[in-house]
């Protein structure tokens, strides 16, 4: 067998409609994933596996993953630290967590956060630091989880500036990629009161404090602003319109955004509105998508809630995610590396299976659907213009071409509505596609990871 690290044509149908032929199940984890996604293997040739490639072996990628509420401790770094670089990710986002830094008035623990900042680095992925939360310590600190209170008195502000100007100087040239809060917006829309709305916004402009800090100590500092919880988000424009009024706007490289959609495509439309509104205030401003993800098991609370999810469903989901992302040119961000054990619930949105004591039990198959993403669609590798295809109405299809060293990468999925299935049936479609040539194609499976001979002529 041969490795096959650079290729001619990669497609895989991650089908979402059951058929008679499918290999069905509820709630497979672990061993039975893995036993289902064996069979159901094309019955094809098989010339090799795709060559993953470790974080050191890639120079630049779009990719992020999320090593999110350290701060709070509802994950271990180290006990998924081994599992980081293997997956290929560039850069990595950690919530810096002023309440676990500052426990005591003006002293500093830095030692948790200076672990995990070198360790990134050494496994050559850029940790890009969301400052958060608040600080209970002071009064009108807000508070220290997520959809709290922002700081609000001038003692705590004070000290909010204080912590952020002492984190940035120390980690000058380790991190470079600062984001100020996350999510402050929850609540805002149109149904608020204007009052509100402005309150809340002008609470979040703060953040002028907090990027002039940032810039006065490392003038190369990338500075992301807002953290959406989704695309469509009216906090967005109201930001970007206050901001243009006071002549910042120079302050914000990119607007961050989370998306949580059961079938990855329907947010699309809404990143889409988000670039129009951004282009009407710069050329320059970029837009990120700072975190997305799925369960792999059915949960009643947090974000998809209350469907059935699975191991396999997730793997889909994130696949189908990353190259809607990449597609597009997005930078994109997987949420999250390891399940988290939030007070009130153990979230399974993370590639690795966690358990109640925050300790790894297995990778999940998700976790090798975006090691092999990241280690093809590197920074080498450009996205097409979308590319005029034919295919019967009924596939739902959606077709995504890359290019890379000259050659042409062809995704093909299914996407009919609703959250991904669990069928794993693999069958013919026939598809035309305008403009592509090909030399010697291959078939990859993107979960497996195998690589087959093409099945047929080409037309």
């Amino acid at each position: 067998m041969r490795d096959c690290a650079c290729l001619s044509l990669l497609v895989w149908t991650l089908l979402t409609g059951l058929s008679p032929d499918s290999f069905t199940f509820a709630g497979a984890h672990g061993p039975e994933s893995w036993r289902i996604i064996r069979a159901a293997g094309p019955q094809l040739p098989l010339v090799g596996r795709l060559r993953t490639r470790h974080a050191r072996e890639i120079q630049s990628s779009p990719w992020s993953v999320g090593c999110e509420t350290l701060d709070r401790d509802y994950t271990v770094y180290d006990n998924y630290r081994a599992h980081i670089g293997p997956l290929g990710a560039k850069r990595a986002r950690i919530q810096a967590g002023w309440a676990k830094c500052e426990k005591v008035k003006g002293r500093y623990d830095w030692a948790w956060l200076d672990h995990v900042i070198a360790d990134l680095n050494a496994q050559g992925v850029r940790p890009w630091v969301c400052i958060c939360y608040g600080n209970e310590i002071y009064p009108g600190g807000g508070t220290s989880r997520l959809g709290g209170k922002l700081p609000t008195s001038d003692e705590a502000l004070a000290a909010w500036q204080r912590w952020v100007e002492a984190m940035v100087r120390r980690y000058k040239g380790r991190v470079c990629e600062w984001e100020v809060w996350n999510e402050p917006a929850w609540g805002y829309s149109a149904r608020m009161k204007k009052a509100l709305r402005q309150a809340r916004l002008s609470q979040y402009l703060r953040y002028l404090l907090t990027a002039e800090t940032i810039r006065a100590v490392d003038p190369e500092a990338k500075l992301f602003a807002v953290a959406a919880s989704h695309p469509r988000s009216l906090f967005i424009p109201d930001f970007l319109e206050a901001m243009k009024g006071r002549k910042k706007l120079h302050l914000i490289d990119a607007i961050t955004y989370h998306a949580y959609t059961g079938r990855p495509e329907d947010h699309y439309p809404g990143v889409d509105q988000l670039e129009r509104t951004v282009a009407r205030y710069s050329d320059r401003i970029a837009i990120r998508q700072g975190e997305s993800g799925c369960p792999s098991v059915r949960h009643e609370v947090h974000a998809l809630r209350g469907r059935p999810w699975t191991e396999i469903k997730q793997a889909k989901w994130y696949l189908r995610r990353m190259l809607g992302d990449a597609s597009r040119g997005i930078p994109s961000s997987v949420f999250t590396i390891v399940d988290i054990r939030y007070p009130n619930v153990l979230l399974s949105m993370g590639l690795l299976r966690a358990n109640d004591r925050k300790e790894v039990l297995y990778r999940k198959p998700a976790y090798y659907a975006v090691q092999h993403v990241m280690s093809i669609l590197d920074g080498t590798v450009r996205p097409m213009p979308p590319v005029e295809f034919h295919a019967a109405p009924d596939l739902a299809l959606q077709v995504v071409v890359f290019r890379k060293a000259g050659k042409p990468l062809v995704f093909v999925w299914q996407a009919p509505p609703g959250i991904p299935s669990d069928d794993l049936a693999w069958r013919p479609v026939e598809l035309k596609l305008e403009t592509i040539a090909f030399d010697d194609p291959v078939l990859v499976e993107l979960v497996g990871p195998r690589v087959c001979a093409w099945p047929g002529p080409m037309a």
